[in-house]
């Protein structure tokens, strides 16, 4: 039987509506979030499901669904950040500087929410999210290396033009640690 992670959160955010970046002047090339949402946050809960034993090239599902349980309000573009579905060879174990791209995957994605790909690699969104309504992006998963690891997820509001815009203020995030025999 294969365990399953289920964290559940309740959590405020300030995720912003109508978010925009702005370079300031001075030189200083840091991007400032403008917040459209005036500071007031988002009420969303969110819960996450993912096997926490698997075997390597036995394809599984990552579900995390998104509630907003704000009364009347919208959220312009619900997004979850995914991290920890690759990793980097150590820079001294990339052939001698010949290896171009020392990303290398640790689950491949075979196949994301449907209608979520964004331009961020790590970024996927399902669009609006009318209040009282709840979105699950759903992730099928085929973990190619063994060993002990960690998704990293957050729910984010929008999607900025520069980035994936973090959600602040709350806790709706989570890890998931899973472990990949071979």
């Amino acid at each position: 039987m294969t365990s399953t992670a289920q964290p559940r959160f309740r959590a405020s955010l300030a995720l912003a509506a109508g978010l925009a970046f702005a370079l300031p002047a001075c030189g200083n090339t840091d991007p400032v979030v403008v917040d459209g949402s005036d500071g007031t946050p988002y009420k969303v809960s969110a819960t996450a499901s993912f096997p926490t034993k698997q075997k390597v090239a036995n394809q599984q599902s990552l579900k995390i669904t998104v509630r907003n349980e704000e009364a009347s309000r919208t959220i312009p573009d619900v997004a979850v950040v995914v991290r920890g579905l690759q990793r980097k060879l150590p820079a001294g174990d990339n052939g001698n500087g010949k290896i171009a791209d020392r990303r290398r995957p640790i689950w491949i994605v075979d196949e994301p929410p449907a209608g979520g790909p964004t331009e961020f690699s790590s970024a996927w969104a399902l669009g609006p999210l009318r209040a009282g309504d709840e979105r699950t992006f759903t992730w099928k998963l085929t973990p190619v290396l063994a060993g002990e690891h960690e998704i990293v997820w957050s729910v984010a509001g929008d999607l900025a033009k520069d980035g994936p815009v973090e959600a602040t203020g709350g806790d709706a995030d989570g890890a998931i640690d899973v472990t990949v025999a071979r």
